[in-house]
C-alpha cells in the first residue's frame, strides 16, 4: 500500500524488484475501500523460494519509493 500511485502514466510505468529480481506488477492504482490510499499487487518470482528477507524496490514514472523488505520462505 502507498500514496500517489493512482496517478501513475500507465500500468507499464510501475516496476517491482524482489530480491534484485524483476517481478511482474500486476496491479497498481486506488486501493479502492479507503479514501487516499492505493494498492499494488506483485507476483513474487518461484525463484525466490527460500531466500528469507529481501529488499522490494518499487519505481513509479521513474520516481523510486522507499526500499522495503519482506521475508519469503
Amino acid at each position: 500500500f502507498g500514496t500517489g500511485i493512482r496517478f501513475r502514466s500507465s500500468l507499464s510505468a510501475v516496476s517491482a524488484q524482489i530480491g534484485g529480481t524483476n517481478a511482474e506488477v500486476t496491479f497498481a492504482d486506488a486501493q479502492g475501500q479507503f479514501i487516499g490510499l492505493d494498492q499494488i499487487n506483485v507476483r513474487i518470482p518461484r525463484n525466490l523460494i527460500g531466500r528469507g528477507e529481501v529488499d522490494v524496490v518499487i519505481t513509479v514514472d521513474t520516481q523510486r519509493a522507499n526500499v522495503g523488505k519482506v521475508n519469503i520462505k
